[in-house]
């Protein structure tokens, strides 16, 4: 069931992330998040019996899925990173990059001296006990440890520097939630460790606590990336409202400063009928150029103008600005 959970709550997040596409020119925090839903969502038995069936039965597939496990949070990392400290970003893309390359060689390595014929819905608890495979695990989360733990520290550390409150407290979450995974992290090593040493006790402690931490951790981590397009999303919904509303009002200022024998840079109104349709924010951001250019022109135009109508004007130009920084 956790399984499930933390799968839909990725693919939650793929969806939030594809709301910004078309805004966002770096699009590695999408596929980051990809790699990881399409890699945990192999966490789920009928998901990995298929898979590891259709490659021969036996555990196969458990490479592969934490293969893209390791990629995608590097990726996540790079791009966490980049948005919050670009200096930070460019100072750790060499370690970060050399150590996936060594994680992903040695873990693929150790894979090979593992044994387990039969696919296992369990692998680690069927297979931990062989040093193989408790390297395997350990190489893997020692980076992803470390990769955690210090996007988490940037992210908490540079936080309050986000241009929107939003971004401010998305960061926030997403800080808590490396915090939570580098707990995991640990909880697994515990776990390794103490199945490879036969602690049977302590392996059990280490179990539970790792089910409540690695939900808490993927729970945290996909509201707090998910958050600022979400609420960007809605914000600019509102905001198109809002638009829409100032557009007859505003579609009259135009008219009579163009009255005034202005040189607007077009014969027709941008929203006249038989012009070519447009969304709202294309007209009223033509309009308020067009606006702002023609009283620029002709000082004189401006007395033809109330002063609501000028802050109608402000206004509007401060809902286009928020429209173009939301997230």
């Amino acid at each position: 069931m956790i399984q499930l959970i933390v799968a839909l709550a990725l693919w939650g997040l793929v969806g939030a992330l594809m709301i910004g596409t078309r805004r966002r020119t770096d699009q590695s925090i999408l596929y980051a998040a990809v790699m990881i839903a399409v890699s945990l969502t192999l966490n789920i038995d009928a998901v990995y019996f298929a898979a590891d069936g259709l490659l021969g039965g036996r555990n196969y597939a458990d490479l592969p899925a934490n293969l893209l496990l390791l990629l995608g949070v590097y990726f996540l990392s790079r791009a966490i990173l980049r948005a919050s400290s670009p200096s930070r970003a460019d100072a750790t893309a060499r370690p970060f990059r050399i150590g996936a390359i060594i994680t992903a060689s040695l873990m693929v390595t150790t894979f090979v001296f593992i044994d387990a014929p039969t696919t296992s819905g369990t692998f680690m608890q069927d297979f931990g006990n062989q040093p193989a495979a408790a390297a395997y695990s350990l190489v893997q989360f020692t980076y992803l440890g470390i990769v955690v733990a210090l996007t988490g520290t940037i992210c908490l550390r540079f936080a309050g520097r986000m241009s929107t409150p939003t971004r401010r407290l998305g960061f926030r979450i997403v800080g808590a939630g490396c915090g939570a995974a580098v707990l995991t992290v640990l909880s697994v090593v515990g776990m390794d460790l103490a199945h490879v040493f036969g602690a049977m006790s302590l392996l059990a402690l280490f179990a539970s606590a790792y089910d409540v931490l690695n939900l808490a951790a993927i729970l945290l981590l996909c509201f707090g990336l998910s958050l600022p397009p979400i609420l960007g999303w809605v914000s600019n919904g509102i905001n198109r409202r809002k638009l829409q509303a100032a557009l007859p009002d505003l579609t009259r200022i135009w008219v009579d400063v163009s009255a005034q024998h202005i040189e607007l840079g077009d014969e027709s109104h941008p929203n006249a009928p038989g012009s070519v349709p447009r969304d709202v924010d294309t007209v009223v951001h033509r309009m308020l150029v067009e606006i702002r250019d023609a009283l620029l022109f002709n000082p004189t135009a401006r007395e033809r103008l109330t002063d609501k109508d000028l802050a109608l004007l402000t206004a509007t130009e401060a809902r286009i600005g928020a429209q173009q920084t939301s997230a």
